[in-house]
């Protein structure tokens, strides 16, 4: 990226918000698609109020919902030290032999991850062992609570059938308690699939088949991409001006099929796409932020990388961000055809907040966050100034806030924009 690119004061203070404990939602609803679900349309700013069930109403026929199926794994273990003390090992991502964290999930053979510590007198060299299990780590390296270690332990078995044995799912730190029973369903999307996040995408959560089958039989197709959510959930922003916040890396990845499904849709009469939650937004911004690069650097006679590194300021390059939607993901595609592959892996830094162009989708379904942080940016990025009416109105109407909260509709584009003309759309 280039280095001259010009960013705005990003104070975290103008983005903060009183959030009150009891509006912190510490247990799912009995039903994933009562939640409440606050409609806004960005460019009316205008303000109405659902219920999550009705979703497929909202959406337009023919558009395209883009999912993330990671899966939450059991990644907080409590292990032992030397002298007896028990410490919280919180494994948020592999570094090697491989970095895919399906991959190492599934693997018999040792492994080093990066992952949080929480306790004392534990340097490189300490080996930390489980009760339970023969599961082991060796630290190799600690600066404050991250830490990597190497995994080892003795069974023939996997390393996601040792952490199912040894581990706890590792609920936000905010909800203040262990995971339940329930916690090991309801923390997971009906769609994930893939194993490696430590925590849940939770615009997802509220998604039943009841509702995807009504998504489906008005024409609303499902594109599924990757984004495995590691250690920058658990670690606060203590950056006054988030100009100054490193966003940790994160994996991503998305396959043939689901990247003909995008560039399709987005050559079609009818481009609408509605990322459910902000991991699929940023997993989307990331791939339109490496397509537009594929884009200048053909342009320049530069040959392509054999990688995908997506750096934190991408969104912000003027240059970069022209380029179409369309044609950045075409090039994406043209990328993969290049390297011969039909799941792109890659790594993404990437932070979207106000000043940074946003292309990759036309509405965004999320939950309500934490004030202060990234995600805030995130959304004050695609509401604009309406964030802050965004807000208030939910709390001024009491849903329930974070993880387990209610959800919301942010739309860009309306669905009355879109011509009746399109084939297959009922008028509504």
């Amino acid at each position: 990226m280039r280095n001259d690119i010009e960013l705005p004061e990003l104070s975290l203070a103008d983005y903060s918000y009183d959030l009150p404990d009891d509006r912190i939602a510490t247990h799912p609803l009995p039903e994933r698609d009562a939640s409440r679900l606050l409609v806004a349309d960005i460019s009316a700013g205008t303000i109405t109020h659902d219920t999550f069930r009705n979703l497929a109403d909202l959406l337009p026929e023919q558009s395209l919902l883009v999912v993330n199926r990671t899966r939450v794994i059991a990644a907080r273990v409590h292990m032992r030290k030397p002298t007896g003390g028990i410490v919280e090992m919180l494994l948020t991502s592999p570094v090697a032999p491989m970095t895919d964290p399906a991959h190492a999930l599934a693997s018999s053979k040792p492994s080093t991850w990066q992952c949080l510590l929480r306790g004392r007198n534990i340097g490189p060299g300490v080996v930390l062992r489980h009760d339970g299990v023969s599961l082991a780590a060796t630290v190799l390296a600690r600066n404050g609570t991250e830490a990597h270690v190497a995994l080892h332990w003795n069974d023939d078995l996997s390393l996601a059938e040792i952490l199912d044995r040894a581990g706890t799912l590792p609920l936000p730190p905010y909800l203040h308690r262990e995971a339940e029973e329930d916690d090991y369903e309801r923390y997971q999307t009906v769609y994930a699939t893939e194993s490696g996040s430590v925590a849940a995408p939770t615009a997802g959560l509220h998604f039943t088949d009841r509702v995807l089958a009504d998504c489906s039989a008005r024409g609303i197709d499902r594109a599924e991409v990757t984004l495995h959510v590691g250690l920058g959930t658990f670690q606060p922003v203590t950056a006054v001006d988030a100009r100054d916040h490193t966003m940790h890396v994160e994996r991503i990845s998305i396959d043939r099929a689901t990247l003909t499904q995008l560039v399709a849709h987005a050559s079609s009469a009818m481009p609408i796409i509605t990322a459910v939650g902000t991991t699929s937004l940023r997993t989307l911004e990331s791939l339109c932020a490496f397509g537009s690069r594929l884009v200048l650097q053909r342009m320049r006679g530069t040959p392509w990388p054999s990688t995908v590194y997506v750096e934190q300021w991408e969104a912000f390059d003027p240059e970069a961000t022209a380029v179409g939607r369309l044609e950045a993901l075409t090039a994406v595609m043209e990328w993969m055809d290049e390297q011969s592959v039909d799941v792109l892996w890659g790594d993404t830094a990437i932070m979207l907040a106000p000043g940074a162009t946003l292309r990759a989708a036309d509405a965004l379904i999320t939950n309500f966050h934490q004030p202060g942080n990234t995600l805030m940016l995130l959304i004050a990025a695609w509401c604009g100034p309406l964030w802050k009416t965004v807000y208030r109105e939910a709390l001024d109407q009491g849903y329930r806030f974070l993880s387990y909260g209610d959800s919301s509709l942010l739309r860009r584009t309306a669905p009355d924009a879109i011509s009746d003309s399109v084939p297959g759309r009922r008028s509504r």
